[in-house]
């Protein structure tokens, strides 16, 4: 047994959950019998302790390791919901003098494999930063569903997993159930083949046929498959998995002497699957040991079946065969769109192969992508961007989107094969593909290369993923359109609400174009404004302020527990403040509002607020804003409402409904209006609230 593999994995999760704690740990999470009082959950059981015992006598309704002892753990809370009928839940209230309590987090260590889930159930945990399962040493698997019904996981960050010629390292949905992973983490998971005529599949997670698993806000990290495909998550045929706002990174998929494997470094999909406003990054598909075995396609993505990604990055990830991002395999569906394909490799192993083509995609099905932006890829020989098989049944559409800037050899750096162009594209090299010739395509060669001036690496440019800006002058500024190839129109580029998709400027558009920039990123002056609050152990989430237009965005919620509403305003640049004021409504009697203090960091101007009084529109203004180059006053109006969770300007019993529908239900940001008591939860003391503040209204 290869057991090598895991201490590799752990030193990569050690560094890669130290970065994702200070930017991706915030993640909600709730506790007690308000979060469960929701009809489908009645039961509840109440882990208390870190231990690992098994129940005293499962189905009697008491969760407790012996007969009057009271001690609850999760093993013996599963024991006790699989054996009760019908959905139950379960969350944690463990004291801190728990000897599994360390540094403001809990560790339950396991023993061996919990038991299979066969029965819908809400496993509420408090929150991936403070609640941990470690399997340490033991081949173990954390979660095995085989119910058919609904099973939620949140809050849990699960750690040192592995199983042994079988599936799902981390979680396996067995049946044709739901699963929901949210808020949580998973890291250093593995699973492993020994027997190179088993391919052992879904490092993180596995979706079997008929299943559908919805992965919200997760971080799955170095979570590998060894000996078969997909080291993050592997999604059967019939299967549907739908990944948001999650990050994969730092795994592998390798071959280990199984035919076929070693496909899909982070994603192996065979059925229906979506990733929206999700990163992934450093990954590998390899073929390690591979003896020449067909497979290592695919460093990101390896689609087999019907993908659409929306609203994604995925950079730095390497296939020693074909595909350096994504490989789409014959007769797959891929749909591309709003993303950024940066800065991964087709690099042939071992060296000489000469089979390397595709660093950003190679394409052997069916590929639309629109509004994306597909550039320092490279390949050991054709396609650096965009490869499309000719002698495969490929086909490839491309409207408004930026291939430039990569590397292949010959002619064929950006594009090879023959491509179907819906216009408005920018290509840096054309000479080796047929097809990117629409009369408002811009398009260079190897002897006279068209360069898009684009940024010279990946940033932070606001949103949740990474994109590469448009510089000053580039040649996509303005020459694009907001219609992808299926008919959606854009409203906002790939770094989502606030970041607008047309902002017309000086140059001249397109024939038939709207002014829209060629790519993923929307350049010009994209400024946005959120209050944000922090709500008990759920975490922080912010209310958009709208800068245009006449809906102004309203802050329901009272203010924090220092009194101080909190308002954050991000600029596309850094910026200088010469001063910051707010103004009261005058149309509202006796309002107040003053500013207690500010800071600006870099593209991030951040005011504190205190004496607001309820019910007033307040207008912040930021004067002597100047980026180096232009200085002037941008103002931030605010909508102060105690009450008004469907943000109407008025507090009405439609409030009062809707908050009372919410009861039960997790914090989250779908939700968290409705907290507008911000202890975390959504229970009758809100609805009460709202109902005190019935008839109060904007002016």
């Amino acid at each position: 047994m290869k057991r090598t593999r895991n201490s590799r994995i752990l030193v990569r999760y050690a560094f890669v959950v130290i970065l994702f704690s200070a930017a991706a740990f915030a993640l909600w999470a709730a506790t007690g019998v308000d979060v469960m009082e929701q009809a489908a959950f009645p039961e509840i059981f109440v882990v208390n302790s870190t231990g690992d015992q098994d129940d005293a006598f499962p189905g009697d309704g008491n969760c407790e390791t012996q007969v009057g002892n009271g001690i609850c753990t999760l093993r013996a809370a599963i024991e006790e919901a699989n054996a009760h009928a019908g959905g139950d839940g379960i969350s944690f209230s463990i004291p801190t003098s728990d000897p599994g309590y360390s540094n403001g987090m809990w560790t339950i260590n396991l023993s061996r494999a919990l038991p299979d889930i066969s029965d819908s159930v809400n496993i509420n945990g408090p929150g991936a930063n403070m609640l941990t399962l470690n399997g340490g040493s033991h081949l173990l698997r954390f979660f095995n569903v085989t119910t058919s019904g609904t099973v939620n996981l949140s809050g849990l960050a699960l750690v040192n997993g592995e199983v042994l010629d079988d599936n799902g390292g981390g979680i396996q949905n067995y049946n044709a159930g739901t699963l929901n992973v949210t808020n949580c983490s998973l890291g250093a998971i593995l699973a492993l083949s020994d027997n190179t005529a088993v391919a052992t599949s879904g490092g993180g997670i596995y979706n079997r046929a008929g299943g559908t698993v919805n992965v919200i806000n997760t971080e799955l990290a170095a979570t590998s498959a060894d000996g078969g495909n997909g080291g993050c998550i592997y999604n059967s045929g019939t299967g549907t998995i739908h990944v948001t706002d999650s990050t994969l990174s730092d795994s592998y998929a390798s071959a280990n002497g199984v035919t076929g494997a070693g496909n899909g470094g982070a994603v192996y999909n065979a059925g229906t699957m979506t990733i929206t406003n999700t990163t992934i990054y450093l990954f590998d598909a390899d073929l390690t040991n591979g003896g020449g075995n067909p497979g290592g396609n695919g460093g990101g993505i390896y689609n087999g079946g019907t993908m659409t990604v929306t609203g994604s990055t995925i950079y730095q990830a390497r296939a020693v065969t074909n595909g350096g991002g994504i490989y789409n395999a014959d007769f797959a569906s891929l749909n591309i769109i709003n993303s950024t394909i940066y800065g991964n490799d087709a690099a042939a192993f071992p060296a000489g192969r000469n089979l390397a083509s595709g660093g950003g995609i190679y394409n052997r099905g069916a590929l639309n992508v629109s509004n994306s932006t597909i550039s320092g890829n490279s390949a050991d020989t054709a396609g650096g961007g965009i490869y499309n098989d000719s002698q495969a049944t490929g086909n490839v559409t491309v409207k408004s989107t930026i291939i430039a800037k990569n590397i292949g050899t010959g002619s064929d750096p950006d594009v090879a094969g023959s491509f179907t162009s819906q216009g408005f594209n920018l290509v840096g090299k054309n000479d080796g593909s047929t097809g990117l010739n629409a009369t408002t395509d811009l398009t260079g060669t190897v002897a006279s290369p068209l360069d898009p001036k684009l940024a010279a690496s990946l940033q932070n440019n606001g949103g949740l993923t990474g994109t590469v800006a448009l510089l000053s002058g580039s040649p996509a500024i303005d020459k694009g359109t907001s219609t992808t190839i299926t008919g959606l129109h854009l409203t906002a580029d790939q770094r989502g609400v606030g970041y607008s998709r047309t902002i017309n400027k000086s140059n001249p558009n397109a024939t038939g174009g709207d002014g829209t920039d060629i790519g993923a990123f929307e350049s010009g002056a994209h400024i946005k404004a959120v209050s944000r609050k922090t709500h008990g152990m759920a975490g922080m989430f912010d209310i958009t302020l709208s800068l245009t237009g006449t809906n102004v965005g309203v802050e329901c919620r009272k203010s924090g527990s220092s009194h101080v509403f909190t308002v954050i305003i991000t600029f596309p640049t850094a910026v200088t403040v010469e001063s910051v004021s707010v103004t009261p409504d005058s149309k509202a009697p006796g309002a107040t509002a003053s500013v207690s203090s500010s800071s600006v960091s870099g593209h991030l101007v951040t005011v504190y607020l205190t004496g607001v009084s309820n019910a007033q529109r307040i207008v912040i203004t930021l004067s002597g804003v100047s980026d180096g180059t232009n200085t002037g006053d941008v103002s931030v109006p605010m909508g102060v409402l105690f009450g008004d969770t469907n943000n109407n300007g008025s507090v009405a019993s439609n409030d009062v409904t809707l908050t009372q529908s919410k009861v039960g239900q997790i914090v989250s940001k779908t939700t968290f209006r409705e907290d507008v008591t911000l202890d975390g939860l959504i229970n009758s003391t809100d609805v009460q609230t709202v109902q005190s503040k019935v008839g109060s209204k904007l002016p």
